[in-house]
């Protein structure tokens, strides 16, 4: 989140990323693929065999391609993905490559609720709250956001 300047006097309370929980199954994964893949090339290479060479490095390609694929993005999607809490708003991007970061102040948010490892922000204008999954800390991070909430006026008049 290079683009991200915390405004003049603004405070970062908080700047998460996703918890390395997530990538527990990319790395069972990357294991497992590895395991299998050069299991295959040890025995394109015992002696005797007498395979083609390119045969192997095939192999190789398909499992970078592979680690790639289901480690490495995964890996790189994580680590993009942010949550930051200042003392005036909230900014979030998501995972994607060209994700949009989005500034989201404290007077819009009406409420704010833990749901297991995520957190749901009810914004005003919007219909349905936001859940923003997999936030390292939620409930500390839940608190926080609730302590610096505006008190909510009863002025109807």
């Amino acid at each position: 989140m290079g683009l991200f300047q915390p405004g003049q006097g603004e405070v970062v309370r908080a700047d998460l990323t996703s918890p390395m929980r997530t990538l527990t199954f990319p790395v069972l994964e990357l294991i497992l693929v590895t395991g299998l893949s050069w299991m295959l090339i040890g025995w394109l290479d015992q002696p005797g065999m007498g395979t083609d060479p390119q045969l192997r490095n095939a192999v190789v390609l398909i499992w970078a391609a592979l680690a790639f694929w289901r480690f490495a993005l995964p890996l790189l999607k994580a680590r993009r993905r942010r949550f930051v809490v200042t003392d005036r708003r909230i900014v979030v991007r998501a995972g994607a490559w060209r994700a949009r970061t989005d500034s989201i102040p404290f007077q819009d948010i009406r409420s704010v609720k833990r749901r297991r490892s995520g957190i749901t922000l009810a914004i005003k204008g919007y219909d349905r709250p936001l859940y923003f999954p997999d936030v390292p800390r939620a409930k500390k991070v839940t608190q926080m956001i609730e302590s610096s909430l505006p008190p909510v006026s009863l002025n109807y008049w």
